[in-house]
């Protein structure tokens, strides 16, 4: 009887070992085609930015407006499950949506005063590359390299 028991018990552990890799596997691949739309929607962005007028009457506005689209898929990425395989990409992911969600108020702020404010577009500037640093250091973690620097 206890042979018995025994050998259920193990049918049972190898079989949620196998589900759990399963669901495992299916969530890093998950991860990961979220992650390439995230970056494909990025680097769309920025040749949309790139190829703005800046003489076209409404550079300004649609510069904003592609920020505004930059910081809402950086917020949703930011709330991405983030399987364990990636350390720091969770505090990586979250710093960057607070840096980026800062760059577009202060954006917005320095772009639509009365007068443009050189002070608050600097800022703003500082906030953008902040964001875009810890993307990129999510990019290399999901490579498979570690950015020295996130450690020093």
């Amino acid at each position: 009887m206890k042979n018995k028991y025994h050998k259920i018990l193990s049918l049972i552990f190898i079989s949620l070992l196998i589900l759990t890799g399963c669901a495992t596997k299916d969530s890093l691949d998950d991860y990961k085609v979220k992650m390439d739309k995230f970056f494909e929607k990025m680097s769309d962005y920025d040749n949309a930015i790139n190829s703005l007028d800046p003489d076209s009457d409404s550079s300004v506005a649609d510069l904003l407006s592609y920020l505004d689209g930059i910081a809402l898929a950086v917020s949703e990425m930011s709330h991405y499950h983030v399987p364990e395989n990636f350390y720091g990409v969770t505090e990586l992911a979250i710093q960057a949506d607070e840096y980026m969600t800062e760059a577009v108020m202060l954006f917005r702020q320095a772009y639509q005063a009365y007068e443009y404010d050189e002070n608050i577009a600097y800022a703003a500037k500082e906030n953008y590359e902040r964001a875009n640093l810890r993307l990129r250091y999510i990019a290399d973690i999901l490579r498979g390299d570690i950015p020295e620097e996130i450690f020093q």
